[in-house]
């Protein structure tokens, strides 16, 4: 008797037997088939209990669905477009780079939150970014979106080409730092009202994981107080978007002096696994260090008090909060198609500087001309591919949204 096994039986076994079927040779790849829409995510499958807003979220807003997303999309980059992958230099990756990851801080401006950092083809960013302006630009007048996106890759081209590269301040960073407000007391009022209660078990476990932490930071920093980061409080924190389901912690300590204005503030976050995007490079399990290298090697200026720990076998990485931190939302921040394209230049040149910085010395200008020349090989593919994955992005959407009701409900 002979047995027919096509794809998706094949597929089939080799995930219920374990990856071996009677000799045929299952591999990585033989897995369940590829569901018709891949950046469409059942939202019966994820517990919407601890974070009820967020739902909500999602179904009315395009881009927040977008962000919630990054891993699937980041496995649909890899599977759509592993023939232009297949012999790329690795970079250092954002991991997650979209028009409202643009923030503007007391430490400056530029793409932040790296939790999905990592090291792999550049065309990952390069999408995404792409593909988040025309998501958040749904209903809004943005322009040429086109346009937009050149102004992107010229960004980057620049900084490849001359890794000391600066983008000038957008008007919307001078704009909003205009805006910022220096008032201590407020802001820690603020930061208490967004810290949710936990339990003093699980807060004496988090203090005592922070001690190989705080004598790292000690040793690094000769200049802080013995009692710098003496807890004062701590708490969950469930804000975010593509980390609202993330364990986070926000924990408040004492600061320079015993003075209450003082104090300062560091958010705990746990480190995500990201072993299912298949054409990056991580390590298996919880790897801090690539977030961290992330921050340090993309961003323009990392935040304070970058380490990590340990709790109860699961890792989390950790750095300072600043006093005024804005993001860009489009529709809000905006006053202008010029605008989104001066920041779109502008993190095309951070993205442009990041990517090889300290990831291939001494063949640092080698790595960059190499990465020249496959924009310019691939520059009208990216165009296409960005067009495609915005359609596939809003086709899942509106399934989400259509499925959403009993959830809701």
């Amino acid at each position: 008797m002979r047995i027919e096994w096509n794809a998706s039986a094949l597929g089939l076994a080799c995930v219920l037997l374990g990856g071996v079927v009677l000799g045929l040779g299952c591999s990585r790849e033989a897995s369940l088939p590829t569901p018709e829409n891949p950046l469409y995510v059942d939202p019966a499958t994820r517990d919407f209990s601890r974070n009820p807003e967020l739902l909500e979220k999602l179904v009315n807003n395009p881009h927040r669905y977008f962000r919630f997303i990054n891993i699937p999309f980041s496995q649909e980059v890899c599977r759509r477009y592993g023939e232009m992958i297949k012999g790329t230099p690795l970079f250092n990756l954002h991991g997650d780079a979209h028009i409202e990851q643009y923030a503007i801080t007391d430490l400056g401006r530029g793409l932040t939150d790296f939790d999905d950092s990592s090291s792999g083809p550049a065309i990952l960013d390069l999408l995404r970014f792409g593909v988040s302006l025309r998501v958040a630009c749904h209903g809004h007048d943005c322009g040429d979106l086109d346009a937009t996106f050149d102004e992107f890759l010229r960004g980057y081209r620049a900084a490849l080409e001359n890794p000391l590269a600066e983008a000038p301040e957008p008007v919307v960073a001078q704009r909003l730092r205009a805006s910022f407000r220096y008032d201590r007391r407020a802001y820690l009022e603020w930061v208490a009202s967004v810290m949710q209660p936990m339990p003093e078990a699980e807060k004496d476990a988090l203090v005592e994981a922070m001690v190989p932490y705080v004598a790292t930071m000690l040793e690094q920093d000769s200049g802080l107080d013995q009692n710098f980061f003496e807890v004062v409080e701590a708490g969950y924190l469930k804000m975010g978007v593509g980390s609202a389901l993330d364990l986070k912690y926000l924990v408040r300590v004492r600061g320079a002096t015993e003075e209450p204005t003082d104090d300062a503030v560091l958010e705990i976050k746990e480190v995500r696994e990201l072993e299912e995007i298949e054409c990056i490079r991580v390590a298996q399990g919880q790897d801090p260090f690539r977030v961290l290298l992330g921050q340090v090697r993309i961003a323009y200026e990392p935040f304070d008090h970058l380490g990590h720990i340990r709790i109860r076998d699961r890792s989390f990485w950790i750095h300072g909060w600043v006093e005024n931190y804005e993001e860009i939302e489009i529709g809000e921040s905006l006053e202008s198609p010029g605008e989104l394209a001066e920041v779109a230049y502008d993190v095309g040149v951070q993205l442009g500087r990041g990517h090889s910085k300290q990831i291939a010395a001494p063949l640092d200008a080698q790595l960059r001309s190499e990465q020249m020349r496959i924009l310019d090989r691939d520059r009208d593919k990216f165009g296409q591919a960005v067009r495609d994955l915005t359609k596939l992005t809003f086709e899942a959407w509106e399934l989400f949204r259509s499925e959403s009701g009993e959830v809701l409900d």
